[in-house]
């Protein structure tokens, strides 16, 4: 059978388009329940504009039963999808006996490279309609499963939005510091941070995330750069559902409607690359503090009743005193407005280093566990 797109469950920014639903920041994507034998996605991509290092790359993460809360997410994909055809055929689910199943889909590599969009879905069984509360749990199980299984999980009710870099991308997860060069196949979103982060909180999450990116400069050499690199900055970026998707459609970039998510706690993770560019001159530094002062109030204004958190430190922290600045400033004109800043401990090579001097999976489940202490009292 044909299931329709509205009948998943999507969690992140999506873009609908023709009749196909993009889904192309890290860690965003789609989850189902079924029963049968067998799940199939055509997935949509657009590998003529890329190459072996930067297709875009999918997860297929199945667990039995019906709960398909975040937290219970394995810690790997029972498959991986290469996107190196324009229409890709994915199996997502396959069964000799007819079982049970959460399937969530998951984009692994980043939106600056190979998008992804579900063109259309196929199930060999029959799709577990989700609960939309409590009360409509026995009608679930009475219309498509036998009673003596699991109630399906309720969604949790706390949204976390993080807005970030390369490090919220999973950036260079599966690859090794001086020995390989990046590649999209070593993006592991699932590993990030971010998604660690909401698995702890029991959240859901949305992210923005674009490697290089920062608030006022993108990564530039510091030994040799004369100029900022500004022509692709989060706060240009940021307020749009997916910017860069739009524009390779042919589409004008529509602005990201906040009521498809209202985050309770949003997430800053931006100045790793700034720091580039800043590298020393106060100038430069005051800019950055303007200009993250600036995108606290964007996202304020944007999302009233969210919580904001700023942190920054894994790959060094030459800007964490700049970004307490700008959230003192930001606090003095919006006393109201719960925020906070998390120093995060730099990398220990200990712990491994990923390409690209990045850090490692070990590292990111550090750092998960600073973070979501941090916001612990935020969302109890």
């Amino acid at each position: 059978m044909k299931v329709k797109i509205d009948d998943l469950l999507w969690f992140g920014r999506n873009l609908d388009n023709e009749g196909i639903r993009y889904f192309d920041y890290s860690a965003t994507g789609f989850c189902f329940l079924m029963k049968g034998k067998k799940a199939l996605a055509h997935i949509v991509s657009d590998p003529e504009n890329w190459n072996e290092t930067t297709y875009g790359v999918i997860g297929s993460f199945v667990n039995e039963g019906t709960d398909y809360r975040l937290e219970t997410l394995p810690e790997e994909p029972a498959k991986k999808f290469v996107l190196t055809e324009k229409d890709n055929t994915c199996v997502l689910f396959e069964s000799e006996e007819e079982k049970t199943v959460c399937i969530r889909v998951l984009k692994l590599s980043e939106a600056a490279f190979g998008y992804a969009g579900l063109k259309e879905l196929e199930i060999e069984g029959s799709l577990i309609p989700f609960p939309k509360d409590d009360s409509e749990i026995q009608d679930a199980l009475s219309l498509s499963i036998n009673s003596s299984l699991p109630e399906p999980v309720v969604q949790p009710s706390i949204k976390l939005e993080v807005i970030g870099d390369s490090i919220t991308c999973g950036y260079g997860i599966e690859g090794v510091w001086e020995k390989d060069s990046f590649t999209t196949k070593q993006e592991r979103a699932d590993k990030s941070y971010a998604l660690l982060t909401a698995k702890l909180l029991n959240a859901n999450l949305s992210c923005c995330s674009w490697s290089g990116i920062g608030i006022i400069s993108n990564y530039v050499d510091p030994e040799t750069a004369k100029l900022p690199d500004t022509h692709w900055l989060m706060p240009g970026n940021w307020p749009y559902t997916d910017k860069s998707l739009s524009l390779r459609l042919g589409l004008e970039p529509e602005v990201w409607d906040e009521k498809k998510f209202s985050p309770d706690i949003v997430v800053i993770h931006l100045g790793t690359n700034d720091q580039s560019w800043v590298h020393g001159h106060e100038e430069r530094r005051l800019g950055y503090v303007a200009g993250m002062r600036q995108l606290v109030e964007a996202v304020h204004r944007r999302s009233p009743k969210a919580k904001i958190c700023c942190c920054l430190g894994i790959m060094g922290q030459e800007l964490c005193d700049s970004v307490e600045e700008a959230l003192k400033l930001f606090h003095d004109d919006f006393k109201n407005v719960p925020v906070k800043f998390v120093k995060f401990p730099v990398q220990d090579e200990k712990d491994g280093i990923a390409a690209d001097w990045h850090p490692s999976a070990k590292t990111h489940a550090k750092i998960a566990k600073v973070l979501a202490d941090a916001l612990k009292d935020w969302v109890n």
